[in-house]
């Protein structure tokens, strides 16, 4: 009897332990769930350019060069426009000339209100070898009606899955996110940012790209929307401005702001995030080079890039006889402390405290709290004789003033 009942009570710990576990299992499991229901994922291959009115310089020099330039095979797709608008301009060739001025030599159009010649494969014909895809301006939900869920919004994937870049402004910019900002027309004739219909092509997954965002007094219209859809991230693109996704990060490109609505607060002068207390409406801007990691819902600076391990020799080497640059009124020095190398700013008779730096690749370093950039230069004996500090890098061709986290 007593082995029975050691058996039963050895029993019941062994089911609650087991209950335990399942609970915490599947607690972890709602977790990472949540978490990854309200991360936004962008293209694993190709770019967007999602601009919020209007193209500057800079934003089509950008769209040009990722189409694959003179060999760029462009389709623009101006379904968002008014019957007037295409009957004004029935056969697009306004439309074309303005991007032949860009450089662009092969382009065609496509264009249908009927889903069932969306659907088709002689439609889609032109996107099968695209290189690049532009949405025009207009009303989102007319493009969104047309082609969502068609073979025309699939081999728009395909081409960012070739490695292509679809580019857009105003509609074209808010089509291109998961749910459609100022989709639907409400009775008195406005166009809010809760939309009917909601659902855009989601070449970025639990976003939503509003458009003529401070030109146009919308920066608060964004909170309206995330207290019925709290998952989503708020991007608001300003006219003459853009950004362009890559992977899962952007960079702001053009002459005003992107504002961010993500429940924190982020600064530049301190270069730190703050999480929001609950029903704070709260948002911040970014500016041209500011740069986005749009997963982790973060701000990318050079505090988050992962340097590389260097030895205490090799950290030396950098010293050498070099070890300040002067001007007129500061020294810039590099030091060893600690087997760390740090710089230094002696400016007059006030000393700061040494920062560090870190690699980033052979005579390449970079300051973590800020986007400084320390580049050694070095005789043809290879002594370094000097550095240059700058505000950016072009590193493998690439602008690296944000710089890119490597997977």
């Amino acid at each position: 009897m007593k082995i029975r009942k050691l058996t039963l009570k050895i029993f019941k710990i062994l089911s609650l332990f087991s209950l335990l576990i399942l609970i915490s299992s599947c607690h972890d499991k709602v977790i990472k769930s949540n978490k990854t229901r309200s991360q936004s994922i962008g293209p694993t291959n190709g770019a967007l350019l999602i601009g919020g009115g209007g193209i500057t310089d800079e934003m089509w020099q950008v769209f040009y060069d990722l189409a694959g330039g003179k060999s760029a095979k462009l389709v623009i797709i101006p379904t968002a426009f008014d019957e007037n608008s295409i009957n004004y301009d029935p056969e697009f060739k306004i439309l074309e000339r303005e991007f032949a001025a860009r450089g662009f030599d092969d382009i065609q159009f496509m264009h249908t209100r009927d889903t069932l010649v969306a659907d088709s494969d002689e439609f889609v014909k032109p996107l099968k070898t695209a290189t690049a895809v532009w949405l025009t301006g207009g009303r989102q939900w007319r493009t969104a009606d047309a082609y969502l869920n068609t073979k025309t919004h699939l081999e728009l994937k395909n081409v960012l899955k070739r490695g292509g870049i679809i580019g857009g402004h105003s509609a074209g910019a808010s089509i291109q996110g998961s749910y459609l900002a100022r989709g639907g027309r409400e009775l008195e004739g406005n166009y809010k940012i809760i939309s009917n219909p909601e659902v855009g092509f989601g070449f970025v997954t639990n976003t939503a790209f509003d458009q003529h965002h401070l030109d146009r007094n919308r920066q608060y219209d964004m909170f309206d929307l995330l207290k019925i859809r709290p998952e989503l991230l708020g991007i608001g693109i300003d006219e003459d401005t853009g950004i362009l996704v890559q992977g899962n990060e952007f960079q702001v490109i053009g002459e005003k702001y992107v504002s961010i609505y993500d429940n924190t607060f982020w600064s530049p002068y301190f270069n730190e995030i703050d999480t929001l207390e609950t029903g704070k409406n709260k948002f911040y801007v970014l500016k041209n080079g500011d740069k986005y990691n749009l997963k982790e819902r973060r701000v990318q600076r050079n505090k988050f890039l992962r340097p590389k391990n260097i030895t205490s020799n090799e950290q030396r080497e950098y010293l050498g006889n070099f070890l300040f640059e002067k001007s007129k009124v500061f020294w810039n020095n590099i030091i060893i402390e600690n087997d760390t190398l740090k710089f230094q700013i002696v400016r007059r008779n006030i000393i700061r405290d040494p920062i560090p730096i870190y690699p980033y690749e052979k005579d390449l370093f970079f300051d973590t709290d800020a986007e400084f950039w320390f580049h050694f230069k070095r005789d043809s004996l290879g002594k370094i004789i000097g550095f240059d500090k700058k505000t950016h890098k072009f590193i493998n061709g690439l602008n690296q003033k944000f710089n890119k986290i490597e997977e």
